[in-house]
């Protein structure tokens, strides 16, 4: 008996998540993704088909995503992991989720070269960045690439005012020389 074919399956993404996924997966044009467990964008689409989330608000702008990502998922996968569920809202948390991803590695290069002492213009980070990976101001605006970054350090810095002041609670008197709750 032969084995039957592994599935084809076509996520709508948009452009600058399908170019993403594209170079980091190192993907020809036309291959498609064998699903998998290992790796980030892998990990997440195997949770997004196999826990579906139907919410209908996502159901029309998904629709208007006009890249397409092919994934080829092993019957196995398909059938007995039951990765098989692709709603409106998982293509929204797939891509949600690449777009933050893309964002997390422009970060990790800006406060890379910060922490080598390296000189260097955050603008001309972002157009290097996109040109790496062939964004077009259609994929992801420059902009939005500065300011995902200047959003990041602000939630950092606040981040660390909150610990320091937790850090700095003085110790109640009443409670000095109890024993600490086991």
């Amino acid at each position: 008996m032969d084995k039957p074919l592994p599935e084809h399956l076509v996520v709508p993404v948009r452009p600058a998540v399908e170019k993403y996924l594209r170079r980091r997966l190192h993907l020809r044009p036309e291959e498609a993704f064998q699903l998998t467990k290992k790796g980030t964008a892998g990990r997440f689409l195997y949770h997004v088909l196999r826990n579906p989330q139907s919410d209908r608000q996502y159901a029309s702008s998904v629709a208007e995503y006009p890249g397409r990502f092919v994934v080829t998922i092993s019957n196995q996968m398909a059938w007995l992991n039951g990765c098989r569920h692709l709603t409106p809202q998982g293509v929204h948390d797939f891509n949600r989720q690449i777009e933050d991803l893309i964002e997390q590695e422009f970060h990790v290069k800006i406060d890379t070269l910060a922490d080598l002492g390296i000189k260097f213009e955050n603008r001309v980070i972002a157009l290097r960045f996109m040109e790496h990976y062939g964004f077009t101001e259609d994929d992801i605006t420059f902009d939005a690439l500065i300011k995902s970054y200047y959003r990041y350090r602000k939630a950092e810095e606040v981040g660390k005012m909150r610990s320091s002041a937790a850090n700095n609670i003085p110790k109640c008197p009443a409670a000095e020389g109890l024993p600490l709750a086991a």
